[in-house]
């Protein structure tokens, strides 16, 4: 029999990111140090909030521009923060029409699978209110329970159907159907209760479980059992589908969702010609420190070339082709036992992501011209609709 984690208060689904950003005196301290002195560090900050990556103080210390090895000023200019990072995925994705879509998990792993995109399979759907009764749609709490309930269905995992960032997502193994006891994947556990109670409260939305995709061996061996996804994002160029950047997100430390915001997780800088692991870095800002071997299985990072990186930079370019009314998308794909698969795609796609692991900033060359092109087709797009509605 399985033992249920005793700890009545303890909250199985993260629905909140922690608030990284500790500014004690201590912190400031050292920030100014590294950049000689709170005067240099105040200067240089307000050259890059008044810039063109409209920086802000959380986004200046999350990134640690205020660190010289980060490069020179006109370097950090090449930066861009939050803020003017929606901004610009706004701009470059134009058809609004299409933003539900693309933000709705459900829905687009559905749309990409008609199309024949690898998936991972949805196995049931938390949809509070539905009527309809079937297997796969768990309509209520008491649905919820007994799909949670039937040891069949494991292992799984669940994630919200319009979430982000892998908040509210959980790995499931196994469970116990005579006291309803669930083992998660990083072998702690809960109830099937207690899920069911936090997805109930917090997800009204929707709530999604799939089938707990395996990495395949070669990803295990270098970081465990957890999925470990590479972010490429795309662009629609006006020489096709491109691989602007791209980045590995790696778990480490027990942590079944490989986001970088989790404690203990790695994010890798790629060759995005070969799919080399070029640095791996943990952490943010003063916490940030670089990484030559995985802290979990001593296995080395740095050369280790991703399996596959041909048919994933190929995916990634279909996918961008398929949903060319979104110009701008962040692919999440894994290399898994099946091979590679999507695992979904977002339409507003965090820079801060590749900034940290290319250790540049977003802006080069290649993204300013496929940004140049969208905003001039948003352009033609907003005068072709006036010209329709001028004649209705």
């Amino acid at each position: 029999m399985v033992m249920i984690d005793a700890a009545p208060n303890k909250v199985e689904l993260d629905i909140a990111r922690p608030d990284f950003l500790a500014l004690t005196p201590e912190n400031l301290r050292r920030i100014g140090e590294l950049r000689g002195g709170l005067g240099a560090t105040v200067a240089s900050f307000a050259k890059l909030a008044m810039g063109p990556g409209k920086i802000s103080f959380a986004d200046y210390i999350r990134l640690r521009l205020f660190d010289p090895a980060m490069g020179s000023a006109a370097d950090l200019r090449n930066y861009v923060g939050l803020r003017r990072n929606l901004e610009m995925c706004t701009l470059a994705n134009y058809r609004r029409d299409w933003h539900g879509m693309a933000s709705n998990k459900v829905a687009s792993l559905h749309y990409l699978a008609a199309y024949g995109f690898p998936t991972i399979p949805i196995k049931a759907i938390y949809a509070p209110g539905m009527a309809r009764r079937q297997a796969a749609i768990l309509s209520d709490r008491p649905d919820l329970v007994r799909f949670l309930s039937a040891p069949e269905n494991y292992p799984l995992f669940g994630k919200p159907a319009e979430g982000f960032q892998s908040l509210g997502s959980i790995g499931l193994k196994s469970v116990s159907g005579a006291d309803g006891a669930l083992l998660k994947t990083n072998d702690e556990t809960t109830s099937v209760d207690k899920l069911a109670d936090e997805i109930v409260a917090n997800y009204r939305s929707g709530y999604i479980f799939q089938a707990l995709a395996r990495p395949h061996q070669d990803i295990v061996n270098l970081c465990g059992p957890h999925l470990a996804t590479v972010r490429l994002i795309t662009g629609l160029t006006e020489d096709g589908p491109t691989v602007l950047r791209g980045c590995w997100k790696i778990p480490a430390g027990g942590n079944a969702a490989d986001n970088y915001w989790r404690a203990g997780n790695l994010l890798a800088g790629l060759d995005l010609g070969t799919g080399e692991i070029l640095r791996a870095s943990s952490g943010a800002g003063l916490s940030h420190q670089q990484h030559e071997t995985h802290p979990d299985t001593g296995v080395r990072l740095v050369g280790f070339r991703h399996p596959e990186w041909s048919r994933m930079l190929e995916l990634a370019r279909e996918g961008a082709s398929l949903m060319r009314h979104m110009p701008l998308i962040g692919w999440d794909m894994a290399y898994t036992e099946q091979g590679p698969v999507i695992v979904e795609m977002n339409e507003a796609p965090d820079f801060s992501l590749v900034q940290i692991a290319d250790r540049r900033g977003i802006h080069d060359e290649t993204f300013d011209r496929f940004m140049a092109y969208q905003a001039k087709n948003a352009k033609n797009y907003v005068e072709d609709a006036k010209k329709k509605l001028a004649k209705l």
